[in-house]
């Protein structure tokens, strides 16, 4: 399964497969990313979907990730990549998710399809 990362303020997409996106969530957790939750906005209302679990990062049902909690994983995985120092294919998958990232300075958050 792949996952299409679209940033909200541009539409840029990011994608990946499970074990790189997995791959990012745990890197990110290791030095100390707390996950804050994703909510899912319900189509016909409009409004956030009351029944969606907010822990859900792995459905690629559209689901939004707000921007401080895409803030607070970014600064874990910089982290990570400061003091563990990865290489080949796990280097650039952290330095492009963060350059996809940071839009501006700004962390727009994304949606996950």
């Amino acid at each position: 399964m792949g996952y299409n990362l679209s940033r909200m303020d541009d539409g840029e997409e990011l994608t990946c497969n499970r074990p790189l996106w997995d791959f990012l969530l745990d890197s990110a957790r290791a030095k100390g990313w707390q996950p804050t939750g994703t909510y899912k906005i319900d189509e016909e209302s409009g409004d956030e979907d009351p029944t969606w679990d907010s822990r859900d990062y792995h459905s690629n049902s559209g689901q939004g990730v707000m921007g401080s909690d895409v803030e607070s994983m970014v600064s874990a995985l910089k982290l990570f990549d400061q003091e563990e120092s990865p290489k080949g294919e796990e280097k650039e998958i952290i330095s492009g998710f963060i350059r996809w990232a940071v839009l501006d300075g700004e962390f727009p958050g994304f949606e996950i399809y």
